[in-house]
Parts: C-alpha cells; sequence; structure tokens
C-alpha cells in the first residue's frame, strides 16, 4: 500500500509539473500547424512553426520530463524535423561555382596518414570526408550553389551598393540585441562562420578552407599550416597559444581569445590521451626513437583533433544552438541533435557522414556586423583607423581596403610570435588574466539587434564588397532562397519589413520585391521578437536557413557521426564531448572550457562561466521572472557579480611547510561547504561522536563479518579450477561504509533488499562519494555545481529518513510495533542518540549524524583500497606475509604492528593528493610570504616522499566517521588482515588486477586519478580484481 501511494504522488506530481508548463499544444498553435499542412511547400513563417515545434520538443525531451512515452513521442518529432532541415539542402550539391581542376581525382594523402592507420582521423585539408567522393568539401575547391535563379535583373538595373548601404543597412542609432544576447555569442559566431568560409582573393569561387567544422582556424587547411602549429614531441601537443587563422586577428579580440582556449584544450586532451593511456600503447617520448616518437605523436595529436573538434561543435550544438532557440534563458536542458542515428519511415537508414560543400548563399546569410557591440564597433574602427589612416570610414573605397587588408593579413610571420589587442606573451603564452578580461568584457556587452539600419557606419565599404560579391556570383533573389527552403515568398515589401520607412526605401531601390538581392534581403528583413524557441531573433528566413545549415554541417560530418566514436576519440575523450545537464548551465559546454583553461579566473557558481553567452544582468532579470512563477529560487544559485580577480596560489610540497598549513591558522573550507549542503552552519557533532564510537568494539566485529560475508557471497568461480574471482573495490571496500551506514547507523533502506528503497547499493556508492568530492576534494570549478547538488539532494533524503526514525521513538506505541523487526539493526544506534539528545531538535540530531558519518566514507573505501593494493605487490611480499602472521598473534602489540602496515601504506600511497587552504592571517610558508585570504595548494604526495623516517605521513583528512583515529585503527587492520589472509590471494592476471590510475600534474603537483569502466575521470577506485583458491 506504501508503495502504491508513493507511485501515485509521483504520478501526480508529473501531471502537476506539466499542467504548470501549460498543454503540449496550445489552440493558438494550430494556425501554424494547419499552414504547414496546407502549404506543405510554401510555409508562412510568420506563424512561428519551427518554434513551437521546438517548444513542443525542449519539453518533450528535458530531463525533467518523467514520462517515457512523451520523450519518445519527442524523439520522433526532433527526427522528424532533422531529417527535415537535413534535406532541405542537396547531398552532393547539384551545381557548383566553377570545376576544380582536381575535382575528379582522388586526393594525395596526407603526409600525416603515412603507413596503415587504424584509427578514423580528419585530414588537413578536408578531404576523404567521403570515401566515395574523396574531394566533397575539401579546402581549395568551388563553393557549392544551392539555388540557381532563373529572375536575375540586369546588373545595371540594380541599385548603387553605397546607396543600398546608406539606406537600408547604415546604422542610425544603435539598438541593443532585445534578447540579451552578449558579444561573446558573436565573438564565437567568428569562429563558426571563418571554419567554413575563407574566399580566395584571386578566385572569388574557390574555398579556401574546408565545409566542414573541423577547427581549420586552430590546424590549419593544410599540411604546412598544421605543421606551424605542432609541437611533435611525442605528446600530440600543439605549441602553447597559437592558431593557423590569421584573419581572426582583425577580428574583435574575444574572438581569438577563445580560440587560444581552444588550443589550450587540445593540450589538456593530448595530455588526457597521454596520461590515461587507455590501450596501454603510450610511453615516454624520452624512451622513444625518432620513428617512434613521431609515429606516437602522430596518434596522439590526431585523436586530440578529434575531441577538440567534436568540443568545439557540441558547444555549437549545446550553447550557440541553444543559445539561437532560448533555451538556457527559459531553462531548458533539450538540445538538438542534428547527429543522432535515426531510421526513416520505410525502416531506411537516414543518412549520416555523407560529406558537405557550404554554399555562396549561406556564406551571404552569415554577414552579421548589424549585431557589432557598441564596444566592438569602438574597436573595429580602431583597427580600420590603424590601416587605413585618418581616411573617412564612411567613404572607404574597395581598393583602399583592399590595399589596407593586404598590409594587415602580410604582417602575420611565426604562429608562435602571434599578439592581438596589445597582448603581451610570457615564456610563450598569454596572460590568464588577460584571456578572462577580455572574456568578461564580452559577455558584459551587449550584441545589438538584428535589424535593417543597425550596421556601423565603418563596416560599409565591407558590405559594398559584399554586395558587389554577390552580385558577382549570380546569387539568387531573397524570395528565390526562401522558396528552395519551403518558405512562402514574400507579395509585398511590407510583407518583408513592415517598417514603412524600410520597406518605402527598398521599393525605390528595387522596383519589385522579387528583385531584392539574397544579401541586402537578409539583412534588413524584419527580425523576430524573443519568445519561447527565439533567443536569436534574426529575420526571419535567417532563422529558418541557420538551423538547416547547422543540421548539414554536423549531419554531413562522419567524424561527428559515423566514425564519432569511443575508438576514435579513446573512451575518455568520447565521455568529455558529451553535454552534462546537471552542471548548471542547462547543457552548455563552454562553462566546462572556461573552467578548465582559467579555472582561477572564473568562481563556482558564477553566471559569467554559466551562460556566456548571455548578459548577466538580463539572464540574471529572466530567470527571477521565472522563478517568480515556479517559486524554484534558481537565481539564488548563482553569482551574478563579475569575479574579482584571483589572488595569487602558493604550492607547497615540503613536509614541514604542508604539516604548518594544515593547522587552524589555515582553512579547508570543508565546514562552509557542509553548510551549503545542510542549508546552514554544521553543528556540534560531540554527541554523535560520543554515542558512535561508544560501540567501536562492535563496530570493528561488524567489519570483519560484513567483509567475510560479502566475499564469500560475491566471488565468482573459474570453471573446472579452484581458483576464485572477487571484486575487492566494487564489491567489498566500496559497500562496506555504505551498508554500515544504512543498515547499522541510520536506518536507510538499499533497494535490493527492500522495494521502499530510493538508491540502489551503487547509487549510494555515487551519492556518497560526490558529497566527500564536494567536501574535502572541491579542487575542479566544474564539477562544483552538480557535486553540490547531488550532495543536498543525498543530505535531505539522509535527514528526511532519519528524523521519521526519530518520530518513531516519540511515540509509545509506534516504538512497540517497530522494535518488532529484529533485522533492523540500525534502530538500536538511534534510539540511544535519539535519547541522549538532550535539548537537540531531531533535525539538528539528523544533520549532525549526516555530517559525522557520510562525507568520509568514500575516503575509508580509498584508504583501504590503498593498503590492500599496496601489499599485493610482489616487492613487499615480506610484509604481506607479516600482515598474515599478526591477523593470528594475540600478542599486546600485534595490533599495534598492523597500524604501523596500515600507516606506512597510505604514508607511500596517500588517499588525497593534494588539497587548497586558505590563511586567515599572513606567515611565510616554504619561503613565500603567504597574506591573508590567500590560497596554498599543499602537496600531500610531495609531503610524504620527503617526511622524516621517524614520523608518520600527512594525509590531510578530518577525522570523522570511519577516519576517527580510534575507529580507523581499530577497524582498517582487521579488513585489511581478513583480505590477505583468504588462501593465497593475489592479483588477477592482467589489467583487471590493477588499480586503473594515472598521475596528472596540478600546479606542478602531482595529482593520482582513476579511470572509472565509463571511461570517465575519478579520484575514487571503482575495481581491482583479486583471485584466491577456494578451500574443498
Amino acid at each position: 500500500m506504501l508503495d502504491m501511494t508513493a507511485e501515485l504522488e509521483h504520478k501526480a506530481k508529473s501531471l502537476q509539473k506539466l499542467m504548470l508548463d501549460g498543454p503540449l499544444v496550445k489552440f493558438s498553435d494550430l494556425p501554424a500547424y494547419i499552414n504547414a499542412v496546407t502549404n506543405k511547400d510554401s510555409i508562412n513563417d510568420r506563424y512561428l512553426l519551427l518554434e513551437r515545434l521546438l517548444v513542443l520538443m525542449s519539453r518533450l525531451g528535458d530531463s525533467t520530463q518523467e514520462s517515457e512515452p512523451l520523450r519518445k513521442l519527442g524523439s520522433e518529432v526532433q527526427a522528424f524535423v532533422i531529417d527535415l532541415l537535413y534535406k532541405d539542402l542537396p547531398h552532393p550539391p547539384s551545381s557548383y561555382l566553377s570545376v576544380a581542376a582536381s575535382s575528379g581525382i582522388v586526393p594525395a594523402a596526407s603526409s600525416s596518414s603515412s603507413g596503415p592507420i587504424k584509427y578514423a582521423f580528419r585530414s588537413a585539408d578536408g578531404s576523404d570526408y567521403n570515401p566515395l567522393f574523396p574531394a566533397l568539401g575539401k579546402a581549395r575547391t568551388p563553393y557549392a550553389r544551392s539555388v540557381p535563379s532563373i529572375k536575375l535583373p540586369p546588373l545595371s538595373s540594380l541599385p548603387d551598393p553605397g546607396l543600398v548601404f546608406d539606406t537600408l543597412l547604415r546604422r542610425d542609432k544603435f539598438v541593443e540585441h532585445p534578447g540579451g544576447v552578449s558579444s561573446l555569442f558573436f565573438a564565437f559566431a567568428d569562429l563558426v562562420i571563418h571554419s567554413i568560409f575563407n574566399t580566395d582573393p584571386k578566385d572569388p569561387t574557390i574555398n579556401n578552407t574546408s565545409s566542414y567544422l573541423d577547427l581549420s582556424i586552430l590546424y590549419g587547411s593544410s599540411d604546412a599550416e598544421v605543421n606551424s602549429v605542432r609541437r611533435k614531441d611525442g605528446t600530440g601537443r600543439l605549441w602553447d597559444d597559437v592558431f593557423a587563422d590569421g584573419r581572426l586577428l582583425l577580428m574583435p579580440p574575444a574572438s581569438c581569445a577563445l580560440l587560444i582556449l581552444l588550443c589550450r584544450n587540445h593540450n589538456y586532451i593530448a595530455d588526457k590521451i597521454l596520461n590515461i593511456n587507455e590501450r596501454r600503447a603510450y610511453k615516454d617520448p624520452e624512451q622513444l626513437s625518432e620513428q617512434e616518437r613521431a609515429t606516437q605523436d602522430d596518434e596522439i595529436f590526431q585523436r586530440a583533433r578529434l575531441v577538440n573538434s567534436g568540443y568545439f561543435v557540441q558547444i555549437i550544438l549545446g550553447d550557440y544552438v541553444g543559445t539561437i532557440l532560448g533555451l538556457a534563458r527559459d531553462g531548458r536542458d533539450w538540445r538538438l541533435n542534428p547527429l543522432m542515428e535515426m531510421r526513416q519511415l520505410d525502416h531506411e537508414i537516414a543518412p549520416r557522414g555523407e560529406g558537405n560543400v557550404v554554399s555562396i548563399e549561406f556564406n551571404l546569410l552569415y554577414r552579421w556586423h548589424a549585431t557589432l557591440s557598441e564596444e566592438d564597433a569602438s574597436w573595429t574602427e580602431k583597427i580600420f583607423r590603424q590601416y587605413l589612416g585618418d581616411a573617412d570610414l564612411s567613404q572607404v573605397t574597395p581598393a583602399q581596403f583592399h590595399d589596407a587588408a593586404r598590409t594587415a593579413l602580410g604582417r602575420t610571420g611565426n604562429v608562435r610570435e602571434w599578439t592581438f589587442h596589445g597582448l603581451k606573451r610570457a615564456n610563450g603564452r598569454f596572460s590568464d588574466a588577460d584571456l578572462a578580461d577580455l572574456i568578461m568584457n564580452a559577455t558584459e556587452y551587449r550584441a545589438g539587434a538584428f535589424k535593417a539600419r543597425n550596421i556601423p557606419a565603418a563596416m560599409r565599404v565591407i558590405e559594398i564588397l559584399g554586395i558587389e560579391q554577390s552580385r558577382k556570383w549570380g546569387v539568387c533573389s531573397l524570395n528565390e532562397f526562401r522558396k528552395f527552403i519551403g518558405l512562402k515568398p514574400y507579395d509585398t515589401f511590407e510583407q518583408w519589413n513592415s517598417d514603412e520607412s524600410v520597406a518605402a526605401a527598398a521599393r525605390s531601390l528595387y522596383k519589385h520585391i522579387d528583385n531584392l538581392e539574397l544579401h541586402v534581403g537578409l539583412q534588413a528583413e524584419e527580425a523576430k521578437q524573443p519568445g519561447p524557441g527565439a533567443g536569436l531573433c534574426p529575420g526571419y528566413t535567417i532563422s529558418r536557413a541557420i538551423l538547416a545549415d547547422a543540421v548539414c554541417l554536423t549531419r554531413g560530418d562522419r567524424f561527428l557521426t559515423v566514425d564519432f566514436t569511443p575508438y576514435n576519440l579513446t573512451t575518455w575523450g568520447y565521455e568529455d564531448c558529451q553535454f552534462n545537464v546537471k552542471d548548471g548551465s542547462y547543457g552548455g559546454m563552454l562553462t566546462k572550457l572556461l573552467f578548465r583553461t582559467l579555472p582561477d579566473h572564473y568562481e563556482p557558481r558564477s553566471a559569467y562561466a554559466h551562460f556566456p553567452f548571455l548578459v548577466p544582468s538580463y539572464m540574471e532579470k529572466e530567470m527571477k521572472t521565472r522563478d517568480a512563477k515556479t517559486s524554484k529560487g534558481e537565481a539564488s544559485k548563482y553569482i551574478w557579480t563579475r569575479p574579482p580577480p584571483p589572488k595569487p596560489t602558493t604550492v607547497v610540497g615540503q613536509f614541514e611547510d604542508v604539516h604548518k598549513v594544515l593547522q587552524p591558522e589555515f582553512l579547508t573550507g570543508q565546514d562552509q561547504r557542509l553548510a551549503k549542503i545542510i542549508g546552514h552552519q554544521p553543528p556540534d557533532v560531540k554527541l554523535t561522536q560520543q554515542v558512535l564510537f561508544a560501540n567501536r568494539d562492535e563496530w570493528s566485529r561488524y567489519f570483519v563479518a560484513a567483509t567475510k560475508t560479502l566475499i564469500q557471497s560475491r566471488s565468482i568461480k573459474s570453471v573446472g579450477k579452484t581458483t576464485q574471482y572477487i571484486d575487492i573495490v566494487k564489491d567489498v571496500l566500496n559497500v562496506l561504509p555504505i551498508k554500515w551506514i544504512c543498515e547499522q547507523i541510520a536506518g536507510l533502506h538499499i533497494r535490493e533488499t527492500t522495494k521502499r528503497a530510493h538508491w540502489t547499493e551503487q547509487q549510494y556508492v555515487k551519492n556518497f562519494q560526490d558529497v566527500c568530492r564536494y567536501v574535502f576534494l572541491n579542487t575542479d570549478p566544474t564539477d562544483d555545481w552538480e557535486l553540490r547538488e547531488s550532495s543536498i539532494k543525498t543530505f535531505q533524503y539522509f535527514s528526511e529518513d532519519v528524523q521519521e526514525d526519530f518520530k518513531t521513538f516519540s511515540s509509545w506505541i509506534s516504538d512497540k510495533v517497530s522494535s518488532i523487526n529484529e533485522k533492523d539493526d540500525s534502530r538500536k544506534f538511534l534510539k540511544q542518540l535519539f535519547v541522549s539528545r538532550g535539548a537537540k531538535e531531531p533535525a539538528e540530531l539528523a544533520a549532525s549524524l549526516f555530517c559525522e558519518v557520510v562525507p568520509t566514507a568514500a575516503h575509508f573505501s580509498q584508504a583501504l583500497a590503498h593498503v590492500i593494493n599496496f601489499y599485493l605487490d610482489e616487492a613487499r611480499r615480506e610484509s604481506y606475509e607479516a600482515i598474515i602472521s599478526l591477523s593470528t598473534n594475540h600478542a599486546t602489540d600485534a595490533h599495534e604492528k598492523l597500524v604501523k602496515y596500515v600507516h606506512d601504506a597510505l604514508s607511500h600511497d596517500p588517499p588525497v593528493s593534494g588539497l587548497y587552504l586558505t590563511a586567515t592571517k599572513e606567515s611565510v610558508v616554504g619561503g613565500n610570504r603567504v597574506r591573508a585570504g590567500q590560497r596554498v595548494f599543499a602537496s600531500l604526495v610531495e609531503a610524504n616522499k620527503n617526511r622524516p623516517q621517524n614520523q608518520d605521513g600527512v594525509f590531510g583528512i578530518t577525522e570523522h566517521g570511519l577516519l576517527y583515529s580510534p575507529l580507523f585503527t581499530l577497524v582498517a587492520p582487521r579488513i585489511l588482515a581478513t583480505v590477505l589472509s583468504l588462501p593465497n590471494v593475489r592479483r588477477a592476471p592482467g589489467e583487471s588486477g590493477k588499480l586503473n590510475r594515472f598521475v596528472e600534474y596540478h600546479r606542478g603537483a602531482p595529482i593520482q586519478q582513476y579511470v572509472t569502466y565509463e571511461g570517465s575521470i575519478s579520484p575514487f577506485p571503482d575495481s581491482l580484481l583479486l583471485q584466491y583458491d577456494r578451500v574443498a
């Protein structure tokens, strides 16, 4: 009955949420759907059909959607929309601007592909993306023509380009973006646009870059350019802070700053691939011959490029397209997924990875100069002045501009020496502070609106050149383009733009709406207003076309679809490219890049990191408006002010220095994080400790018995042999504190043992690990949001369940009834705690118990794993045998000797590699003056390496719960002895018998990390398989 009530309550809450969001299809949506059905080849986009479908998909596919049938419906609708958008363009294109001399020849393989390659990799020039048409979309081949024009007015009858600019495009006054989009969004758009468009100045029919989102702006479009950015030292890394495309140097500086972060991301990825070494194929480059080093470098570089390019595209789909559709603004974590595998109604597989060729129509579509912020417009004027002198920028001729452009682009030189915006390099790198400042400025700058008459006057010559180029290309009209993508052609200029003065000016210039040029028509078209499904708010035609282009660019790339696999990217690399909807960014990927590459400058919970494509003041207002309707209080979780400049961090590794900073004068921040979890300052835990440790002898016996039971029940047999296998980490050590807390201490239910349970055993392990990571190991701001939210949920569940038990102790009848359940051993402890509570309220008592036993549970398991692993090494066979002997020795000092073995193992292999502390007052540490409020990173690994022989190591772990020294020293040696006393216990063969871990460096100090079976990185081990002999 209890289970049925809970299920009904769950369904009621789901229904209530759906009703609060409104019906899935509203009455006001019907005209759009009716128009689509009756005019499928000429849809009136003013009915906002696409937006309504996107809103429907976002509601059905959001992570909060709990109805499986509705989620399936959302997936089916999305598949239909993606298939529709992909087929907007022909694959391959049916027409080109010219015929390339090599179009029918299979291109020569890239120099990086010498020899047989057993993994997919991107060529430098974009060739071989389609095995059947290897030149499709490669660099230095012609643009495609999507729409052949059959209504091309005589060139002599078209209006003067300068006149067109002055009457329809020139900014009369700045109009800010109505959807709060930041300048950083368009800085990133520059990266997207320059990745796929680079018109050859000598032959404008040729695109000098590939038609793929392959980050050619970073890596280059030829072998020579790729080689210029590579170190080729066996690590697969690039040179520090480089990129290959000099055109970006003439863009607003935030574009270069973002590209530098993507360069750093490549090196971060390459380091991870080398350090993790998933296939155990890589070696220290110093140990390799020149040829071996070159081969290793090629493979790591190519895999890192696959990951980095995939990450770049996920930023496009998650942050960029998410902003275009207003998803982050509306609190939706659903994202359009054009990469998905799907079948059509006839069961035929929908095409993916066929290749792509960008077209001249879309080249013109991405001329978004109206969106330049006031600050970026001013910066652009200064750049023009730098190369054009005192010339009147509103009267610069194309010839003057070409001369200036040749001068500007001719100054690029060595990529390792490039600078921009006056930034200086130090040891080859730009300052983190300078890059962060540029990106945060761009986050604060509000972009301009898409509209007629909003392009800065300084861009006049650029727009004139664009109009002239479109005419030389023979581009179709606006109406022809609309008809091509299935939209209703405009009948009048007023339909195109309802502003009478704009419509009148266009009519005067073009006479008839069918004569309106594509470039001009796109830029001066009436723009959308912010609303559900509409965040970018460009003109209606652009809005429809950019989604089709995004789908084609990504779905047509085999390295993002059929070859986007863990095998090619490595398991870790593949996982690194996946969206995390629990990170506080509603599925964004740029957040992780900012935290990863500028960790000191973007503080956890900063809106500047979570929503960089939206102006913080705008997003705060939107979120508070949403909170007023939902009462969720989401806005209060973020920091809306600009992050302050960080204070320098001091790193210490000498034993004496680390021991000094572990004293009370330096704070770990653990209490503050515990306060965020429980909602108030951590309570006094002395009472809980007293009751808990009064039973320590009982707990010691419990853990020995539980260890034996788990090993016996979870071992697997070897067929035909007497050998048995046990995953000592996953099935024993990680489980021990879970069972103790749930079954002996807090009375929490485990799903395998009762239907009332909330979580499975492994879910408890993961959730308790999250608490431990948030409280003690919170060194990476990327993880802060998810760990905090997970910890809060864990505490709420723990507290509510414990308080329910406390209530029964205050009721005589309930207490008598509940005491019948003799298997619930936890009630004995909880009753002792409740009786001893004094004036403490049940909520405070539950919080105290949580703070005492939960945060350290994962550290307890890890410490035991390290100790057992340490003594399984053949080099420590003598210590291994001594431990077994001592376990049956009843001498008074036997246990003390076992404790010494445990401490010695932990000194050599500490569970915590390092931790941050903050000075409360000025002091001198390691010869450096540390001021109050300054952070120190203490390397426990280094400290234990140089500790005096007569001293125990430093572990940096708070003594609470199972890590309380009197309890830990009683329990840990007995668990160790129980495991090592198994008959002929030893490591399982191969990698199964080893901890899957690696060492990386944080601020120059070694950090030990583990690779989980899912390919993600964790500070905790998740598996170690042992074998032992079965006793007949």
